[in-house]
C-alpha cells in the first residue's frame, strides 16, 4: 500500500536495463513471456545470473533465473505484492520521448517489465488496460524515483478526503436525523378548549 498516495522506490527514475529496446506485452493475450539480461556492474565476472524472464498470468507472473552461483531460481509473483502498473518517461537524446510501463516492485530485479515505446498514447492506452486487467492502481514515477497514484483499478483519480462538515454547537446531543428540525420552546403550553355553537332555529 502506498501512504498519502506517494511512496518513494528507493531507484532514483533511473532507466531500467531493461529499456534499451522496444518492447510491448498484449495485456489481453496472457499468459505470455517476457525476458532480459540484468547486466551491471555488481555482476562483472560472473558467468551465471545474468538472465532474467518472466511468464505473465492474470493472477501475476512467474521470474525464472540462475543465481550467481549457478542454481536455478524460481518464484511466484501473485498480483497482491506489487505496488501497481508503474509508467516513467525519459527524454532522449533527438528530442523524442520513450515511455516504459512495468509492474512496480519495492524490488527493482522483481518489477516486471511491460512496454518500452515512443507512441506515449499507445503506451498510455496500455497503462489503463494493465490497470484494469490485473486490478492494480496506476502510478507515475518521478525523476526522483517517487511513485504517486494516478487512478485506482476502477478508474477513479485518487485524491485526499475533505475535511467532514462541522457540526452545529449549539445542538450537540440531538441524533443525526433531529439536527434540522427546529427546536422546541421551553417554558409552560397555554391549552385553550372550546365548544362549537351551532345556531338552532
Amino acid at each position: 500500500m502506498i501512504a498519502n498516495n506517494q511512496a518513494n522506490t528507493g531507484m532514483r527514475g533511473e532507466k531500467p536495463v531493461w529499456a534499451e529496446r522496444d518492447l510491448r506485452i498484449d495485456p489481453y493475450a496472457l499468459p505470455q513471456q517476457v525476458s532480459y539480461d540484468r547486466g551491471g556492474p555488481q555482476l562483472s565476472g560472473a558467468t551465471h545470473g545474468t538472465r532474467v524472464e518472466f511468464t505473465l498470468n492474470a493472477k501475476g507472473a512467474v521470474m525464472k533465473r540462475d543465481m550467481d552461483c549457478g542454481l536455478p531460481l524460481s518464484m511466484a509473483l501473485p498480483n497482491r505484492i506489487f505496488l501497481g502498473v508503474a509508467a516513467r518517461a525519459y527524454e532522449n537524446g533527438d528530442g523524442t520521448n520513450t515511455v516504459t510501463l512495468e509492474l512496480l516492485h519495492h524490488d527493482a530485479e522483481l518489477s516486471v517489465p511491460l512496454c518500452v515505446s515512443d507512441a506515449v498514447e499507445d503506451a498510455a492506452a496500455d497503462w489503463h488496460s494493465w490497470s484494469k486487467k490485473l486490478g492494480l492502481p496506476m502510478l507515475l514515477i518521478d525523476a526522483d524515483g517517487t511513485a504517486t497514484i494516478v487512478k485506482d483499478h476502477s478508474g477513479i483519480t485518487s485524491r485526499q478526503p475533505k475535511p467532514r462538515r462541522r457540526r452545529a454547537a449549539m445542538i450537540p446531543n440531538r441524533p443525526n436525523f433531529m439536527r434540522r428540525r427546529k427546536i422546541g420552546m421551553v417554558g409552560p403550553t397555554v391549552r385553550l378548549k372550546a365548544h362549537e355553537i351551532i345556531a338552532r332555529t
